[in-house]
């Protein structure tokens, strides 16, 4: 099992300093002030410790050192990075503001006879290109991996009864499939957002376990992922085991997946696929406020990981929904997109972030679905064989690798990564992201969360290469007064992917999520009487 190193640890008990510091902040309108009791619409009064976020111990403590054959090189910086000059208009020292790119849908003209025309021979040449520079990748990627003088780690191996197994699943890309296999019910719900977009959510339980369902919990997939990744390590599975705890778990999905349209375009249309970050962001609004009517809970924990959890700081960030985190018991972040790792600034990444025109990236990248062709290799491919190339191809790119996985996961993983989304979205990610190193503008000194901010856990994983964690660890202890930390957690060994996907998760992460949860709730959202509504 993986050792871990917990950033969290600190006294509970608040300090008479504390008290006065709640009352000091009882009735002041400042979102951003150390307020005491807070009182969501539940009418459910929470305790707020004052100086929230300054009162746990951080621990620098770096995790032991590089393995032999380890990806990370020696030498390289993998520390949080920022670009102040992006945009070039911003001043060095001021303050920069959030680089979004708006996509009011609705104020987009309709598309004619000649835009047709025209958005297909665009899109037609974008297909060319990037097919071709897909072809170049899968030989890259090859050459890396079949390099027979590449270091490598060895496979860890922490329960080989587990890993040489035979299950009899097939290589499936439906939760439900999953789920009726292993004996639990999924139940799929359609939830339309203000914008007209519908997003599929999958709401898992056990016809075997009798009584009402517990606290609704949310799990929400990262970028190029869909839900079916929470369902794929059998019994150990993320979204299983946590009805196994008891609770009444939601699986839900972004834009696009598993071809969930919209109330009025279709996926040829461009505003189909006009949408980012920020977009996302403000879709977790209507998922929070559907769960919470179809389950009846006036609160629900959230668990996010990757951009599942990056689009959540945004929703709870001011100018979005802030007032979203009245609606959540708790906060999980696992591999939170928030700080960019260096990955980004490795090849093919360094090239495609010099593509800062919007106008160029559309013509290489197109202006609906993000390189398509991956897509018809998806659907046309063998799923055994897809897998295994999916494997090889995100093995280059980000550096994964499956030294923490059962290997017989590798072609399911695969088999639905990646999913299609949006040009846009990921024009964002190499545009802004990457250039900035943080969604939001790591120099302010003031908290970007107001008091309404959930109680809240971190975790992230000493190989992470995609995103970092321990620049958030210091940026919550220093200044995100307002952040309850529950856990603040680092697992050595883990890469982005591990904390899902890893043969121990089910004792390292998944606990982390039960004791965030359970130490969010009143008696009554522990024994909820409610009835199910279907």
């Amino acid at each position: 099992m993986a050792d871990f190193i917990d950033y969290s640890r600190r006294n509970r008990t608040p300090s008479p300093t504390d008290n006065a510091g709640q009352s000091h902040g009882q009735g002041d309108n400042n979102p951003f002030s150390d307020g005491g009791d807070v009182e969501h619409e539940s009418g459910v009064a929470q305790q707020r410790p004052g100086g929230r976020g300054h009162h746990f111990d951080v621990e620098y403590q770096h995790t032991a050192a590089p393995e032999e054959g380890q990806h990370q090189a020696s030498g390289t910086d993998n520390g949080a990075f920022f670009d102040p000059e992006f945009p070039e208009a911003a001043q060095a020292d001021g303050d920069l503001e959030i680089v979004w790119f708006p996509h009011v849908v609705a104020r987009y003209p309709s598309i004619g006879k000649i835009g047709k025309l025209r958005v297909q021979f665009r899109q037609t040449v974008s297909f060319g290109l990037t097919i071709g520079a897909l072809g170049l990748v899968l030989v890259a990627a090859f050459a890396h991996y079949l390099n027979p003088f590449k270091k490598r780690r060895p496979h860890v191996g922490t329960d080989r009864e587990y890993e040489r197994r035979i299950t009899g699943e097939r290589l499936s890309g439906r939760p439900q499939y999953y789920s009726e296999f292993w004996g639990y019910r999924c139940d799929e719900h359609d939830i339309v957002t203000e914008g007209g977009w519908i997003l599929k959510a999958h709401r898992i339980s056990d016809p075997r376990r009798a009584g009402p369902p517990g606290h609704p919990v949310i799990l929400q997939h990262g970028i190029l992922c869909n839900s079916s990744h929470f369902f794929l390590c059998e019994e150990r599975s993320m979204a299983f085991w946590l009805v196994d705890q008891g609770y009444d778990v939601w699986v839900t999905n972004i834009r696009a997946n598993f071809n969930a349209g919209h109330t009025e375009y279709n996926d040829w249309d461009p505003r189909y696929w006009a949408w980012g970050l920020k977009e996302l962001a403000l879709d977790l609004r209507d998922v929070v406020e559907f769960i919470s009517g179809a389950t009846g809970s006036p609160r629900v924990a959230y668990v996010g990981h990757s951009q599942g959890s990056g689009s959540m700081y945004l929703a709870l960030s001011p100018g979005i929904c802030p007032e979203l985190g009245n609606k959540l018991s708790s906060f999980t972040a696992i591999g939170p997109s928030v700080y960019a790792g260096p990955v980004l600034r490795k090849f093919p990444f360094s090239l495609m972030r010099q593509f800062r025109s919007r106008k160029w990236w559309s013509f290489v990248f197109g202006i609906r679905e993000f390189i398509p062709a991956i897509g018809l290799f998806q659907k046309y491919l063998p799923a055994f064989w897809f897998g295994h190339l999916g494997y090889v191809v995100f093995h280059f790119l980000f550096g994964f690798s499956d030294t923490m996985w059962a290997r017989r996961h590798k072609p399911k993983i695969f088999r639905s990564l990646p999913m299609p989304t949006s040009s846009e979205l990921l024009y964002w990610y190499m545009a802004s992201f990457s250039h900035r190193g943080c969604i939001f503008d790591p120099r302010v000194q003031e908290p970007w969360f107001p008091r309404t901010f959930p109680r809240h856990t971190v975790i992230g994983g000493s190989l992470d290469m995609l995103v970092l964690a321990r620049p958030l660890f210091a940026r919550l202890e220093k200044f995100e007064r307002n952040v309850d930390i529950v856990h603040a957690v680092e697992l050595e060994g883990y890469e982005h992917l591990d904390f899902i996907f890893g043969t121990d998760a089910y004792r390292t992460t998944y606990p982390l999520i039960h004791e965030t949860i359970q130490s969010s709730l009143t008696d009554s959202e522990r024994n909820p009487e409610m009835a199910e509504r279907r």
